[in-house]
């Protein structure tokens, strides 16, 4: 989605946690370069997400599973222990994803 250099600057500055300057001299660039592309980098990402949602629909999934767990465990039928184990590993898995 974004230019390989703008994601190179984007885990440089984030990721890995160095300044503008750094980035700058191991890109061999200007610091204001690295600044534009950080800032262009950043708005496309935020674009990106407005337009997809992806952040709004993981924390919906998050909370429904989290709901599906708390209900699993107000179910104390003994005949139902293996249908809900394997409820509660499945909501599990969305969990872990984030």
């Amino acid at each position: 989605m974004l230019k390989d250099n703008q994601a190179n600057i984007i885990d440089l500055y984030y990721n890995q946690d160095l300044s503008l300057s750094e980035i700058a001299e191991d890109m061999n660039i200007s610091r204001q370069g690295v600044h534009d592309a950080l800032k262009k980098a950043e708005k496309s990402l935020t674009e990106y997400e407005e337009k997809m949602k992806l952040h709004y629909k993981y924390d919906r999934y998050y909370k429904a599973a989290e709901n599906i767990l708390r209900l699993c465990s107000l179910i104390n039928d003994e005949k139902y222990k293996d249908t809900v184990e394997n409820i509660v590993n499945e909501a599990g898995k969305i969990l872990n994803e984030g």
